[in-house]
C-alpha cells in the first residue's frame, strides 16, 4: 500500500465488507468465511473473470489437505481449486509467501489426487470431497493448465512477487498461483469498468510494438495499425487469458469451442501467409504510452487492453501448438509462430464517460460480418439504459426504516462508486448511500438471475452468471425489439420485486432453516430451484405470486418465507439424493440441465404454508397485467414528454433543416417538428402527445442521417 490516503481506503472498504458479511451470521462463525467465499464468487462472476464458481469445501487436516471450491474456465481450459483464507480481522493484516504457498500446497494436493480411486475410496459415500471428485474430474482431459486461487480478506506483502511463488507441476503440467488480496478485491470491486483494470508492458515483452498513428487528433480518442507478432500474442494470452477478450469475444468462443480449421490449416501449412489470410485483430485500450525511435511510434504500455474483434484469432494462436494430434505427418506442436504476424487496429478511449458507448460502437461495427449476435453486445443497449433509467428515478414504497430509497441498477461495473467518489462532500455522501443502499444495488448480472429465476429456467441460471445474461439477453433484446413499452415502469416494479423475492429466499434458506446449518451447501442450486418450483406449483392451480404485495410492502411476507424454507428442503434433498439424479454422478451439472428441471417439476408437493394474499388467483392475474399495460403506456408517454423536454429549441431547427433535405415538409413528421422548432415567443402551437412521440421517431431518423445530439446538462 502506498500512502495514508489509500490506507484509509482500503480500511473503510473492509470496514463496509466486514459488516455485510455479518448479517445474519454471529462475528467468528462459519458463515463469516462461507459468506466470503460467496460475496468474492459474485463479485468474480460477475466481471467474468471466474463464471460459475462452484464453492464446496473439503478438508483433511491429516493429510495436509484443504478445498473451498472449484472453476472450469473452457476457454484457457484451466482447471482451478480455491482455497479461502479468511481472519474476520478488523483491520487490514497481512499474508506472507510462505503462508501463500502453505495454502496452495493444501489445495494442489487435493487436485492431484482427483483421478485416483484409491483416494476416493478413503472418503465417506456423503463427503463433500467425493462430490468435489465427480465434479472436477469430468474436465480432466481437457485440462491445459491448473491453477489455485487464494481468497482472503488480508493483503499480500508488496514484497511478495507472483513470479517467484513456486507451486510444482500437477499430474505433469503446468500449475500457477492467482491470489485475490484483500487489495485486489477492492480494486475490482470499485473499479469503473466492466473486468479488472490491468496494464501490458510491451516493452519487457517484445521491446515495444510498431504502430502508425492513424488517428490522434479526436479529443480523449486515438487510433493506431499495427503488426502483433504472433509470439507476443501467444505470450499475452498466456499471461492475461480472458482479460484480454471483451465478454461479447469471450460468449463467441464459448459457443464455438473448437479452433476455426481454416487457421490451423494455415498456421500448420503455410505460417508466413497468416497475416494475409486473416483478418487480424481490433482492439481498444483506455490509455497508452509510446515512445519515438528512429523516427518511428512504439507503443511500450496499454491500459486495460481489450480484444473486441480476433478471438477466434488469438485462441487459434494460442491452443494450435497445444494440439496433440498430426495432420499429413506434421507435428502441431511444431508450429513455426516466428513466421506468423497479425494485423491489429487499435482504438484508445481515455475519456472514462465515453469509454462503455465508444467500446461498444467498435465492437459491434468490427463485428459486423460476424456471427457475433447483437444480443452478446449487451451493456448499452436501451432495454438496460431504460432499466438504469427507471432506478435513478424511481423511489420505492418505505421499507421497515420508514425511508424512500432507490435500488440502483448498475449497467456497468463500479457506477456506484463512481457516483459515490464524485460527490464533494460527507453529507452528500451519506446522503446518497441512505437513498441508494449499497443493498439494492444490483448489476446486469444479478437482473439476469432474478428474471430467468422467475422465467422458471433454473437450470440457466446455474450456467453461470455470464452465460445466464447472454441466454437471457437474445430472449429480452426480441421481446424489446416487438414492444420497447413492456419495459416501462410496470416492468421495473416487477423486476424489484422479483429481486427481493431471490434475496428473501436465498437469505432465509441460509440463516433461517435450521436443515441447512447443520448441513450446509448447494445453496445456489437450492435457492434458484426453490424459488422457480415456487411459482410452478402455483401456476399448476392457476394462480401466482403476489409481485405488487411484495413491492409495496418490500420485503415477502412470514408465511412465504416459511413456505420457502420448507419447499427448499425437499429442493436440496433431492438433489443430494443419487436415486433422484437417475444416476447422475454431479449434483452441480444435474442442475444445469434442462432435464434436471423437468425431473422436478414431476415431483408431488403441497403447498400448504403460504397465505392466499401471497398469491394471485386467474382473475386477479388478468387484472394485473391489464394495469400494467396502462401504467407502461402511461410511463413511455411520460418518457417522451422528458426526452423532448432536454432538447432546446435551435437544436430542433437543426434536426429540422437536416432532415428537410431528405423528407418532405408536408408529412406528419415534419409537421410535428415545426411545432417544437418555430414555437417561439409570441407564436402558440398546440402541441399534442402524439407530436411528442412523432418528434422523438424524427430524432431518431436525424441521428441515422449523422445528426450528433449534445442534451442539456440537468
Amino acid at each position: 500500500m502506498t500512502g495514508n490516503k489509500e490506507s484509509e481506503q482500503l480500511q473503510d472498504f473492509l470496514t463496509e465488507l466486514l459488516n455485510s458479511l455479518q448479517i445474519g451470521a454471529e462475528i467468528g462463525s462459519p458463515f463469516q468465511e462461507h459468506n466470503f467465499i460467496d460475496y468474492a464468487a459474485e463479485l468474480l462472476s460477475g466481471a467474468g473473470i471466474y463464471d460459475n464458481i462452484e464453492p464446496k469445501d473439503f478438508k483433511d487436516i491429516n493429510r495436509g489437505i484443504k478445498i473451498d471450491g472449484f472453476n472450469w474456465n473452457p476457454l484457457e481450459r484451466i482447471l482451478s481449486g480455491i482455497i479461502v483464507n479468511f481472519s474476520g480481522e478488523p483491520t487490514p493484516g497481512s499474508i506472507s509467501k510462505t503462508e501463500i504457498e502453505k495454502l496452495g500446497k493444501r489445495t494442489a494436493k487435493f487436485i492431484e489426487n482427483i483421478s485416483s480411486e484409491a483416494f476416493k475410496d478413503t472418503l465417506a459415500p456423503t463427503s463433500y470431497g467425493r462430490d468435489l471428485i465427480d465434479s472436477m474430474s469430468i474436465y480432466l482431459e481437457d485440462v491445459n493448465k491448473y491453477r489455485v486461487i487464494i481468497l482472503t480478506d488480508l493483503v499480500m506483502s508488496d514484497r511478495v512477487k507472483l513470479n517467484k511463488l513456486q507451486i510444482d507441476n500437477i499430474n505433469g503440467k503446468e500449475a500457477f498461483f492467482e491470489i485475490w488480496d484483500l487489495e485486489r478485491i477492492r480494486n475490482l470491486a470499485t473499479a469503473g469498468s466492466e473486468s479488472e483494470p490491468f496494464s501490458v508492458d510491451f516493452k519487457s515483452l517484445c521491446g515495444g510494438l510498431k504502430a502508425l498513428p492513424a488517428n490522434v487528433s479526436a479529443q480523449g480518442m486515438s487510433s493506431y495499425m499495427c503488426v502483433m507478432p504472433a509470439i507476443t500474442l501467444r505470450e499475452l494470452y498466456d499471461n492475461f487469458g480472458q482479460r484480454l477478450l471483451e465478454s461479447n469475444v469471450r460468449t463467441f468462443l464459448q459457443f464455438r469451442g473448437k479452433v476455426n480449421r481454416g487457421m490451423k490449416e494455415t498456421l500448420l501449412k503455410n505460417p508466413e501467409n497468416f497475416f494475409a489470410y486473416n483478418n487480424g485483430l481490433t482492439v481498444t485500450a483506455s490509455g497508452i504510452k509510446t515512445e519515438k525511435v528512429s523516427g518511428e511510434t512504439i507503443i511500450t504500455q496499454l491500459d486495460n487492453m481489450q480484444i473486441v474483434n480476433g478471438g477466434q484469432t488469438t485462441s487459434a494462436i494460442y491452443f494450435t501448438p497445444l494440439e496433440k494430434s498430426t495432420q499429413k505427418d506434421i507435428n502441431f506442436k511444431d508450429i513455426d509462430l516466428s513466421k506468423v504476424f497479425v494485423q491489429m487496429k487499435l482504438t484508445v478511449i481515455e475519456d472514462p464517460e465515453q469509454s462503455e458507448i465508444i467500446k461498444s460502437n467498435v465492437a459491434e461495427f468490427a463485428n459486423t460480418q460476424n456471427t457475433i449476435q447483437a444480443a452478446d453486445l449487451v451493456s448499452n443497449h436501451p432495454l438496460h439504459r431504460k432499466i438504469e433509467e427507471h432506478s435513478r428515478n424511481h423511489s420505492v414504497p418505505p421499507g421497515e426504516n420508514q425511508i424512500a430509497t432507490k435500488w440502483f441498477y448498475e449497467r456497468a461495473r463500479g457506477q456506484y462508486e463512481t457516483r459515490l467518489r464524485a460527490l464533494t462532500s460527507l453529507s452528500k455522501k451519506k446522503k446518497f448511500e441512505v437513498e441508494n443502499p449499497k443493498s439494492q444495488r444490483f448489476s446486469k448480472t444479478d437482473m439476469a438471475k432474478y428474471i430467468n429465476t422467475w422465467r422458471m429456467s433454473p437450470f440457466e441460471v446455474k450456467r453461470g452468471a455470464q452465460k445466464n445474461l447472454e441466454l437471457l439477453g437474445g430472449v429480452l433484446k426480441k421481446e424489446w425489439d416487438k414492444n420497447p413499452n413492456s419495459f416501462e415502469i410496470a416492468f421495473y416494479k416487477e423486476l424489484i420485486a422479483k429481486a427481493i423475492l431471490f434475496k428473501s429466499a436465498d437469505y432465509a434458506i441460509q440463516y433461517k432453516s435450521s436443515w441447512y446449518k447443520l448441513e450446509p451447501g448447494f445453496k445456489a442450486e437450492t435457492t434458484t430451484y426453490t424459488v422457480s418450483l415456487l411459482r410452478f406449483f402455483l401456476q399448476k392451480n392457476g394462480h401466482d405470486i403476489n409481485l405488487k404485495r411484495i413491492y409495496d410492502s418490500q420485503k415477502i411476507s412470514e408465511s412465504l418465507t416459511n413456505e420457502i424454507i420448507n419447499l427448499a428442503k425437499v429442493v436440496r434433498d433431492n438433489i443430494l439424493d443419487l436415486n433422484f439424479r437417475d444416476g447422475a454422478a454431479n449434483p452441480s451439472e444435474f442442475c444445469k440441465s434442462k432435464r434436471g428441471w423437468e425431473k422436478f417439476k414431476l415431483l408431488n408437493y403441497n403447498l400448504s404454508i403460504i397465505e392466499p394474499n401471497d398469491y394471485l388467483n386467474s382473475q386477479e392475474i388478468e387484472d394485473i397485467l391489464n394495469q400494467n399495460k396502462t401504467d407502461n403506456e402511461i410511463s413511455n408517454d411520460l418518457s417522451f414528454l422528458e426526452k423532448v423536454g432536454r432538447i432546446d429549441q435551435s437544436q430542433w431547427r437543426e434536426i429540422y433543416d437536416l432532415l428537410l433535405k431528405h423528407i418532405p415538409e408536408t408529412t406528419a413528421g415534419m409537421r410535428a417538428l415545426r411545432k417544437f422548432t418555430f414555437n417561439a415567443s409570441g407564436i402558440t402551437n398546440t402541441i399534442h402527445l402524439k407530436d411528442y412521440e412523432m418528434a422523438i421517431r424524427m430524432l431518431d431518423r436525424a441521428q441515422e442521417e449523422g445528426y450528433i445530439l449534445t442534451e442539456k446538462e440537468e
